[in-house]
């Protein structure tokens, strides 16, 4: 069950933020002229914020190009409390039209090209919707509605409708991930929902809440642990701006043909934005106690496999640490990015410096973060869990691809918390209790597996 807390209020506004800060440094460095590569791929940013006024007001002051663009806003139906905004958008109420904005700017003619939910009945936004998708839970939304022939009025880069292409071809390059031919930071949580009293992903029942936690985050991509093969949950993620790194093979019990359905799937939906095989298999050979070159051996064949039905995106691999990266990675041509879990406290150390001596392929970091749970006091601790994201989440930018790094973002591990993880107790029951190995999440060194939800 998800919990919003502390960690996540600080992954929030760290995330929000992060490939932003990076590419302003970026551009700051940058030779005169090349200043476009800097730019990030934008994944539905939210919009800065929108000016109110009153109906009236903006009645009377209607710009020339918004007067191009859409009618004035008399002319908008169920404006709820008079509230217009700047570029054609208005406060307007939901019931009428099943909380969608494409419905309402149809009422009078026009078309949706964006649709937001508010923060408080103002023109403040708090999450980037999709015109086609309800904005639920609410009874007010902001729609910004164009005429239908106003074709050099620009719908803006913040709410993109659902695209039938992710914008471009997505492929490696040096130490970057490229979307379109522009390098992309991840700011990524692993999504694993399971429900209370369940052992199972549940991608389809959670996603309408899920999604908007993560958009309220500044989350661009979220990373799986068994394959997403629903195109409907990756309609809404994608609607919100949200890739998809899709964990297509985790068991060793299964054949490598077995990953030819689900990309065959989705190879063509813009929400996937690479593959991933294996989770840290060098500790769990595959969940099947394979030994480590057998292991690799499989994941190579798993990774021609793909690349035989899908050579559009490129193939991740999630390794535990870096120890005998070096030598794996010479054995896996297939793999063009690496993933690495990594818990070293409350700093990642000389990981990154590390990782750029072993291998010369992007990194990510699969999994990070901290539990919430203190073994040291024995209890929930959400400051020193939110403490520990921020401080790993500013190393990552800090060390972004952006800017000359090696790393092309990282997933925050994870959105919720998984009860069913303690074999001995009960998936109802929100159990106590860890391994500590010697190292590990901040500040008990203990993986206190049921209590990982930000």
């Amino acid at each position: 069950m998800a919990r919003f807390t502390f960690a996540a209020v600080a992954a929030a506004s760290l995330l929000s933020g992060a490939a932003e800060a990076a590419t302003g440094t970026c551009k700051a460095n940058a030779p005169r002229g090349s200043e476009d590569a800097c730019e990030a791929v934008p994944l539905s940013a939210p919009p800065a914020m929108l000016q109110r006024k009153t109906s009236l007001q903006q009645r009377a002051t209607l710009s020339t190009t918004d007067g191009e663009c859409c009618r004035s806003y008399d002319a908008w139906p169920q404006v709820d409390k008079g509230v217009a905004c700047d570029a054609c958008t208005a406060l307007v109420h939901t019931a009428p039209f099943g909380g969608r904005c494409d419905r309402y700017c149809e009422s009078f003619g026009h078309v949706c090209v964006a649709a937001f939910e508010e923060v408080a009945d103002n023109c403040d936004v708090k999450y980037v919707g999709s015109c086609n998708v309800p904005i639920e839970h609410t009874s007010d939304m902001l729609c910004r509605c164009h005429k239908p022939n106003a074709h050099r009025c620009a719908a803006g880069a913040e709410a993109p409708e659902l695209p039938r292409s992710a914008g471009g071809s997505i492929r490696v390059s040096g130490r970057q991930l490229l979307v379109g031919g522009k390098p992309v930071h991840l700011k990524g949580v692993a999504w694993n929902p399971v429900g209370k009293g369940h052992r199972h992903v549940d991608f389809s029942t959670f996603v309408d809440r899920d999604v908007r936690i993560l958009k309220h985050a500044g989350v661009n991509a979220i990373r799986t642990y068994s394959a997403l093969t629903d195109r409907s949950v990756l309609d809404k993620l994608w609607a919100h701006g949200i890739w998809v790194v899709n964990g297509v093979y985790q068991y060793g019990g299964a054949s490598p043909g077995s990953v030819v359905d689900a990309v065959n799937s989705v190879k063509d939906h813009p929400a996937i934005l690479m593959w991933s095989i294996g989770n840290e298999w060098n500790y769990n050979g595959l969940y099947t106690g394979m030994g480590l070159w057998d292991a690799a051996a499989r994941l190579q064949e798993v990774a021609s496999v793909i690349k035989q039905h899908d050579n559009a995106h490129p193939v991740a691999c999630i390794f535990g640490e870096l120890h005998n990266l070096k030598a794996v990675d010479a054995r896996m041509p297939g793999v063009d990015v690496w993933g690495v879990n990594a818990y070293r406290g409350i700093s990642f150390g000389g990981l990154f410096d590390g990782y750029a001596g072993l291998v010369s392929k992007p990194l990510f970091l699969g999994e990070y973060g901290a539990d919430a749970f203190n073994a040291k006091i024995g209890r929930e601790d959400q400051q020193a869990q939110a403490k520990a994201t921020a401080a790993l989440t500013r190393e990552i930018v800090s060390h972004s691809s952006l800017t000359g790094g090696v790393c092309i973002g990282g997933f925050v591990f994870e959105l919720a918390d998984e009860w069913w993880k303690d074999g001995e107790g009960s998936s109802r029951v929100h159990d106590i209790g860890g391994t500590a190995p010697g190292s590990g999440p901040y500040p008990d060194m203990t993986f206190n597996e049921e209590w990982w939800g930000l």
